[in-house]
């Protein structure tokens, strides 16, 4: 059923009512979600990094991945420093002493990846593969970006990931990389 004009009008106004309501509450969820990455990167508090999971979740962080793109990235990386921490690998944010620091490690890898994927010269590859090489991801992060981002990787891509860790990445690793890959590959399409 098509909406007419006014009920449109009513919709977007209810809504921009709703953000300037949300709007102090969203900006200080978000700086709380800023200072405490910054406050457990530059102390190595993995415990109060994770606190923010529940916070961005359920609590009032909520409101900051309602409003803010950057907030879902940033939960995102939580998720894969989780997962490393549960399975003894380093975790994702290892040498990061800032958000700042971990959000360009984050976009870096990503754009990499991108680099890979995409090959749109054999030099924008030959540097991809540079960059990750002396920037290593676990199998985890690795898959969980590629996945959280929509690439749509190709087996090549994943080999290619394959062939630039295979020094770097120990051979559990690189088996749960491939039984990680492998189970998004017998999944359904729906």
């Amino acid at each position: 059923m098509r909406k007419d004009l006014s009920e449109l009008r009513r919709e977007a106004e209810a809504y921009f009512r709703q953000v300037e309501q949300d709007l102090n509450a969203v900006n200080e969820a978000y700086q709380h979600i800023l200072m405490t990455f910054d406050r457990s990167l530059s102390t190595g508090d993995y415990a109060l990094l994770l606190e923010l999971i529940p916070f961005m979740e359920e609590g009032e962080g909520h409101l900051a991945l309602q409003y803010i793109g950057k907030s879902h990235r940033l939960l995102r990386i939580l998720n894969i420093i989780k997962l490393e921490l549960l399975n003894g690998r380093t975790p994702f944010c290892h040498a990061c002493d800032s958000e700042k620091a971990l959000w360009e490690k984050y976009m870096l890898t990503l754009f990499a990846f991108r680099r890979l994927l995409f090959q749109l010269s054999q030099d924008s590859v030959s540097e991809a593969a540079v960059y990750l090489q002396r920037n290593p991801v676990s199998p985890l992060a690795a898959y969980i970006m590629t996945q959280g981002e929509l690439l749509i990787p190709s087996q090549d891509f994943y080999e290619a990931l394959e062939d630039l860790y295979w020094e770097i990445w120990s051979p559990g690793e690189m088996q749960q990389f491939r039984a990680l890959i492998q189970s998004n590959a017998v999944r359904p399409q729906t």
